[in-house]
């Protein structure tokens, strides 16, 4: 029976009754919806139209995963996260206390096959701020020059 509901699961608490369906696609979801029992006549027709729903959709995410292979993955995002600190994609500043130590630094980020890549830059005596920023920008174009050149 666990094969029958892969992807479905059960909710009940308070206010929500029903099937919760997710559908994931390269390592996140990729399509959710909840059939709720009222909507749907009931928890065993709810079921039916998850199940329905969820091999639609499972489908649909295998035909994109067959049509993304042999893509390269963009090791790059093209607009900076709400947290941004620097105002430069993939690198943010960093300030936190470690063993009653402050610690600051500048911190480079990019993506190679898949996997997050960082490097560190700190503000030293020898290293102002805006030098360990820099560094960091420049390792991060650096990088964004290799991988496109690969």
């Amino acid at each position: 029976m666990r094969t029958k509901l892969k992807g479905i699961s059960r909710i009940d608490s308070k206010n929500t009754h029903g099937w919760y369906v997710r559908i994931y696609l390269n390592g996140g979801v990729f399509v959710s919806k909840l059939f709720s029992d009222r909507l749907h006549g009931g928890k065993q027709q709810a079921l039916k139209d998850a199940q329905v729903f969820r091999d639609h959709n499972q489908m649909v995410a295998d035909l994109q995963k067959q049509s993304s292979k042999g893509k390269k993955n963009k090791p790059f995002f093209t607009k900076p996260p709400k947290n941004n600190t620097s105002g430069i994609i993939g690198v943010n500043e960093i300030k936190t206390i470690s063993r009653n130590r402050n610690i600051h630094y500048f911190q480079a980020t990019w993506s190679e096959q898949g996997r997050a890549r960082t490097k560190k830059f700190y503000v030293t005596a020898t290293r102002s701020v805006d030098k360990a920023k820099q560094a960091a920008i420049e390792h991060r174009r650096n990088m964004e020059k290799k991988l496109q050149e690969n």
